[in-house]
């Protein structure tokens, strides 16, 4: 084996770092962040502004306290167990369009596949426990993915950038009613994320992390050759209804510290088939951070419904990220390699406003909403796998309900935002740019208690 002085392991060592600042990859972006803006076609139709106002599944996701809004069934038989709650299921389908130029020629639109979100879950009161609500759910907490094939490199040769995170939590939650205007909830999460990532696999100095987790429009098989890791944390919510039209709240979520494992990676050692060589990997600094949500809901009318969320991401806790390389399945091959990318990240700030107006009392609602949450990466980290956060969305929406069911539509824009930036430890140049823009769709189909 090559000893950690060699200069097959300086020579690996210096292609992989290369790699690594051409595309400085992080977890894949959604639109606030690695977030997406709500957890349910109706959150989403208000632009995310829900976490107080609107009274479906998302709730579970946003502010659990919040649950105990949820009406009783006012025609129940009383002889059931249940008083009232709800259940859904919604699916989401996010189609991101990036584009990237550069000083190496380079002038592409990326791969621009869709991507899926899937939302479920159901919170329930028992009539024996009038004060206590109870969910669970899960949900497609965050991530997205780019993919860019035939860019030019500094190797001479055209080669592919991809990138893929994901992250699912199941969530659950309890919420007491402390008096008549104040609610508390509070639930652990536990989380599965998976990451797949090719550096230029086909140039010197290449590198490809997983694959199949990022097939089947981001839906594919969980593990595989991905690293992948479980993570565990905690929701706590509390609400407060200041008057009969006045609602506000707020919730907090701990970190998640990624520990990626368990997955392989093919380096390719002399730019040919014959110099792949494949490692067991692990990616270690990554952490979904810790965040807190402030909602606000009014009621001027029985019909309307207007909102305000604001909520602070601790990002500034994503310093750098590490790729541990081990047991090489070539003889002569570096035993490990340890490449370590510098990131900065800092803390960002999302405002959500959203409005709902029912066109017919209890029957068919309208929605609308804007979101903005300023950008956390710093220009100097970016490259064409990391797809800088919308800032600007717009969103709309509609909800119809037929006695206890009900079927809701949201749909946001993400306007585009170009981005020119330097690496100075990558060589794509001075100036090069990124303009991601995008839209979701989601569909969620809800029953009440």
């Amino acid at each position: 084996m090559a000893t950690p002085g060699s200069p097959l392991r300086s020579l690996v060592s210096a292609g992989l770092v290369a790699c690594l600042l051409l595309a400085a990859v992080q977890p894949a972006l959604a639109t606030n962040a690695t977030n997406l803006l709500g957890y349910s076609a109706a959150s989403q139709g208000m632009g995310g502004a829900g976490s107080v106002g609107l009274l479906d599944i998302s709730l579970l996701n946003t502010n659990p306290a919040s649950l105990s809004l949820l009406p009783d069934s006012k025609d129940r038989d009383p002889k059931s167990l249940i008083s009232g709650g709800v259940a859904g299921f919604n699916l989401g389908v996010l189609q991101p369009y990036l584009h990237h130029t550069d000083a190496l020629g380079n002038d592409r639109e990326g791969e621009n596949n869709p991507f899926i979100a899937i939302h479920g879950g159901a919170a329930v009161r028992f009539r024996g426990l009038p004060k206590f609500t109870f969910g669970l759910g899960v949900f497609s907490q965050s991530g997205l993915g780019s993919e860019f094939r035939g860019l030019r490199t500094p190797f001479g040769t055209r080669d592919e950038v991809t990138s893929y995170e994901r992250f699912v939590k199941l969530q659950s939650a309890v919420t007491y009613q402390v008096t008549e205007n104040l609610s508390i909830g509070a639930g652990p999460y536990l989380g599965y994320a998976d990451l797949t990532l090719h550096m230029f696999p086909n140039s010197p100095g290449g590198l490809a992390i997983g694959d199949r987790c990022a097939r089947n429009f981001g839906v594919g098989e969980p593990g595989s050759d991905c690293p992948w890791t479980v993570v565990a944390g905690g929701k706590v919510g509390v609400t407060y209804r200041v008057t009969p039209t006045v609602t506000i709240g707020a919730a907090y979520t701990s970190p998640g510290k990624f520990d990626f494992r368990h997955g392989t990676a093919d380096v390719n050692l002399t730019g040919g088939a014959a110099g792949r060589v494949k490692y067991d990997v692990e990616v270690s600094g990554i952490t979904h951070p810790q965040f807190v949500q402030t909602g606000l809901a009014f009621r001027p009318t029985p019909r309307w419904l207007l909102a305000l969320d604001l909520s602070w991401h601790d990002w500034s806790v994503f310093e750098e990220f590490t790729i541990h390389l081990r047991n090489p399945n070539r003889a002569g091959a570096p035993a490990k390699l340890d490449i370590v990318t510098k990131e900065d990240w800092r803390d960002q700030y999302v405002i959500a406003v959203g409005a709902a107006y029912e066109l017919i009392p209890e029957i068919f609602t309208v929605r609308g909403g804007y979101n903005y949450a300023n950008n956390p990466s710093p220009a100097r980290t970016f490259g064409p796998a990391i797809q800088v956060p919308f800032e600007h969305h717009v969103s709309a929406g509609a909800g119809y309900r037929a006695g206890r069911l009900e079927l809701d539509l949201g749909f946001i824009y993400a306007f585009e935002k170009k981005v020119t930036y330097t690496n100075n430890g990558g060589p794509f140049g001075q100036d090069a740019t990124e303009k991601p823009s995008g839209f979701s769709v989601d569909v969620t189909v809800g029953y009440r208690f």
